[in-house]
């Protein structure tokens, strides 16, 4: 009979397996049979991805340098925490005097022209002087009240110090520091450090592209973290996506580059044996029980973990028992093998 199995392994390589097949169980005969409740899941873990431990651009408070800094000395290392008011660097260098001569004749010009402002409006009000010289005038105090503020805003974050060649900085916020310590000169407009909240402080990840808008969730060694937002854009063949700020609980730091696993959500998924998935014809399957026959489900395997699949089916699995035991020897009656 063994030319009969292989012209019966020969009809199904030309049609395949398009319809369920089954065998009835009398044609088993003594062989063991063990079976499992699939587990229906709405989620299945993706392949690993690489993350990292930062933060949404606009999230965290730039302090700038309001002139050329010749020397920075850090009190803190980056990633420290700080406390609102701790001091973090000092400035050093002859351009500090001149930054706080500057802020000492932005305030005094400042009050001048608010002066000037507030003693002409009334004669405006009353055509006493010109458009031209009231244009003049408003322009000059606005101008000075924006210069001013600029100074005062970084000077409120400067501790007192008898040294005029340095700028003592406090932290302007309770955060976590961030700077390049291996910058050898700051110039004007750079930034002298960075202050991340801790409540803007999450994980970023780039997502596979065709999986990105069904990640709702990744999971690392110590904590798993749901997906807060997803870029709309894409980078290469990956999407960017944020995770909810790290809790309390979730022991990652700043700038740390982690492994995680996705968590990807679905439908009509189950988690089944992996003893109990087996290929025919490039197709997956499950043998499924019914009444008093085995009927070969189609399966498409979408993940695995430890001795586990993770399968999708439009039949449903739900409540009935999968064959995990002997699934290869009901493989081979289907396809004629056992016959004599």
């Amino acid at each position: 009979m063994k030319n009969a199995a292989l012209a019966l392994l020969m009809s199904l390589a030309s049609v395949g397996i398009a319809t369920a097949q089954t065998v009835d169980l009398v044609a088993l005969g003594a062989l063991e049979l063990e079976y499992e409740r699939p587990l229906a899941v709405a989620s299945y873990p993706g392949q690993t991805l690489s993350g990292r431990v930062g933060f949404r651009n606009g999230e965290a408070y730039i302090v700038p340098s309001p002139g050329r800094v010749q020397q920075i000395e850090y009190l803190v290392e980056p990633g420290a925490a700080v406390n609102k008011g701790q001091p973090f660097a000092v400035l050093r260098g002859p351009e500090m005097h001149h930054v706080e001569m500057s802020y000492e004749s932005s305030r005094a010009l400042a009050a001048s022209a608010e002066q000037r402002f507030l003693s002409n409006q009334p004669l405006y009000k009353r055509k006493a002087i010109s458009e031209s010289q009231w244009r003049e005038i408003s322009e000059n105090y606005y101008a000075s009240q924006l210069e001013y503020e600029h100074m005062r805003h970084f000077f409120e974050l400067v501790a007192s110090d008898d040294d005029p060649a340095a700028l003592t900085l406090t932290a302007p916020l309770a955060s976590v520091i961030d700077y390049d310590a291996d910058s050898s000169e700051v110039a004007e407009g750079d930034s002298i450090a960075l202050f991340i909240p801790r409540d803007a402080i999450r994980l970023e990840v780039a997502l596979p592209q065709g999986a990105g808008a069904d990640v709702f969730a990744v999971r690392t060694d110590s904590c798993e973290l749901d997906i807060e937002r997803v870029s709309a854009m894409t980078d290469g063949f990956f999407i960017k996506a944020w995770t909810q700020t790290l809790p309390p609980a979730c022991p990652l730091m700043l700038g740390q580059q982690v492994l995680v696993q996705p968590l990807v959500r679905t439908s009509n998924a189950y988690r089944v044996s992996q003893a109990a998935v087996f290929t025919l014809e490039r197709q997956t399957y499950v043998w499924l029980l019914r009444d008093d026959t085995l009927e070969a489900i189609a399966v498409t395997v979408l993940a695995a973990e430890g001795d586990a699949y993770f399968v999708r089916t439009e039949d449903s699995l739900a409540g009935q028992g999968v064959l995990i035991s002997s699934v290869s020897a009901v493989q081979g009656v289907l396809l004629g093998l056992g016959e004599e």
